[in-house]
């Protein structure tokens, strides 16, 4: 309590630590001076170490100013908080005498005597300057504060014309001096969408919203091609896969797979992948010379819009390079070209 702390501030006759215990105990009494604590938080509520504090009560208790007992669990014996009581009467008796510090610091403040100052006599203040005419270039237009035309109006209406809130459709602002009039009046009011029907009256979407249906479908029926070779790949390794592995292996799939190579034959390779401890399914694709089995394609024929294989390229990849121009390269391991007589790009920059 602060008036048992205050007790402790006025007694005369105690050490620096036993002031700080007895203020750290204050802390905690009631009104009887009881106070419920554990040895270590007053201790480190009066800075000082447990020994300190144990030195410290045990001086207190033999001036009779603390009696202090341990506590114990009934049910399992464990050490409780300890129980203290200050002595408050031996405390409050031990107040020293009223001591005459000298004057203080407000006694001494003087002012100076002489006359005093009129706040009225002051000059005043000069008034702020009246804003200067703003730019030529920073003012409105004229025709912005001229009023409404009175034909406007009407007869008998009001003087100015009914304020009109402001859109924000870029094409309802007025136009510029010089331009030329919208065609229709319509088309500048009218929402997007309603332009759009405007444009086809029946309602004729020209993609027929089936190819973003088409290319959904195509996505998903990808996605779980690739999903079923990473599973492969998983089968083999006989462990599960890391999440970033598998994100890699799926998005190389679908990737092989968009370029016209046969799911059973990735799944192989993804097999052999797993087997030898890596996880590049592209490059290990690129080096492989297993043979593609493609029972629904016409031999000699690659893919729609692909240039027939010329045969020569593609280091004995065969098939492969049939069908993916990925492997259409020609020249030494470390310096490889497109090939120039049958690589899509190649191909198409010579008939340009």
């Amino acid at each position: 309590m602060i008036q048992h702390m205050n007790l402790v501030f006025q007694a005369e006759g105690l050490s620096v630590g036993e002031g700080a215990f007895l203020m750290a105990c204050c802390n905690h009494t009631d009104a009887k001076g009881y106070v419920i604590a554990h040895m270590q938080q007053i201790a480190d509520e009066a800075h000082m170490s447990l020994r300190s504090a144990r030195d410290q009560r045990a001086r207190l208790e033999k001036r009779r100013l603390l009696k202090s007992g341990e506590r114990f669990s009934p049910k399992n014996g464990a050490q409780l908080a300890n129980l203290f009581r200050i002595n408050l009467d031996l405390l409050a008796s031990m107040k020293r005498k009223r001591t005459d510090y000298g004057p203080s610091l407000v006694e001494e403040l003087t002012f100076d005597e002489g006359p005093a100052e009129n706040p009225s006599s002051n000059p005043p203040a000069k008034s702020a300057a009246p804003p200067s005419t703003p730019p030529a270039d920073l003012a409105p237009p004229l025709a912005d504060l001229a009023p409404p035309p009175a034909n406007l109006a009407g007869a008998g209406a009001a003087k100015s014309a009914p304020l009109l809130l402001p859109s924000s459709d870029p094409s309802s602002l007025p136009p510029r001096a010089g331009a030329a009039p919208a065609a229709d009046a319509s088309l500048r009011t009218a929402p997007v969408g309603e332009r759009e029907n405007e444009a086809s009256p029946e309602g004729h979407n020209p993609s027929e919203a089936e190819v973003p249906q088409q290319r959904e479908r195509s996505s998903k029926s990808a996605a779980a091609a690739g999903g079923r070779v990473v599973a492969a790949y998983a089968a083999t390794l006989g462990r599960p896969v890391l999440n970033g592995t598998r994100a890699k292996l799926e998005r190389q799939a679908v990737e092989l797979l968009a370029q016209g190579l046969p799911e059973a034959w990735l799944c192989d390779r993804a097999r052999e992948l797993a087997a030898r401890g890596w996880a590049d399914l592209v490059q290990h694709a690129e080096r492989s010379t297993a043979p593609i089995e493609q029972p629904r394609e016409v031999p000699g024929a690659g893919r729609p819009g692909l240039p027939e294989w010329c045969g020569e390229c593609g280091d004995g990849t065969g098939t492969a390079a049939r069908l993916n121009p990925r492997f259409r390269k020609v020249g030494p391991e470390d310096a490889r070209e497109l090939c120039p007589r049958c690589h899509p790009n190649r191909v198409a920059a010579a008939t340009a």
